[in-house]
């Protein structure tokens, strides 16, 4: 039998007007593509796990493993889905390949209590079908994560737009990846999140 986590006390935190009990003190992990390389720079005491070009698909296949040797409380962070619509798939599709990783995951390791879902951001090189892609994706993650007890959604995409138009200043010349100003941006989202969810220093 597996042997529970040791967790001193459990803390009380409103998010979004919703309630979470969590375990405290709560490892946090990040499993990102290459939008988030540099991540551990800013969040040292985190567990990240960066790779570059991945989707929903090759990561519920690859590199669901980095869990299991997780043994204490965890909250995963999810910033993957870039690379999903660059490669034409569907709204719908991108989500269900979202809650298939996140069943994988709790059923690679029951100790990962949490999980919050990044948005995934618009960019410069994105058509208007693809923008629509992007928004509709994002628009249908959030309403499942309001439905499911244990899984938040991170709005970073609002964080890259401004009147509806993307903030091209935030991301490198070829338009796909973010700069270090963009970066710079995100992180510190992250960091002001897990700050107030479960007091990660």
């Amino acid at each position: 039998m597996d042997q529970q986590p040791h967790s001193e006390q459990t803390r009380i935190c409103t998010y979004n007007k919703r309630t979470f009990q969590i375990p405290q003190p709560l490892q946090v992990c990040f499993l990102t593509d290459s939008m988030c390389r540099g991540l551990e720079q800013y969040l040292p005491n985190a567990k990240c796990w960066v790779h570059p070009g991945t989707t929903l698909e090759r990561s519920n296949k690859q590199h669901v493993y980095h869990f299991r040797g997780i043994h204490n409380y965890a909250l995963a962070v999810l910033h993957i889905g870039t690379n999903d619509i660059a490669s034409g798939s569907s709204p719908l599709l991108i989500l269900n390949r979202m809650k298939n990783l996140i069943a994988s995951i709790s059923e690679a390791n029951p100790h990962v209590r949490f999980f919050a879902v990044s948005a995934i951001l618009p960019r410069p090189t994105d058509s208007d079908k693809t923008k629509h892609t992007v928004k509709r994706c994002n628009n249908m993650i959030r309403c499942w994560t309001l439905q499911t007890d244990n899984v938040i959604f991170l709005n970073t995409a609002k964080l890259f737009l401004k009147h509806r138009t993307i903030l091209q200043n935030l991301y490198s010349r070829d338009g796909l990846h973010l700069n270090q100003q963009g970066k710079d941006v995100l992180f510190t989202y992250f960091r002001s999140f897990l700050g107030h969810f479960c007091r990660f220093k």
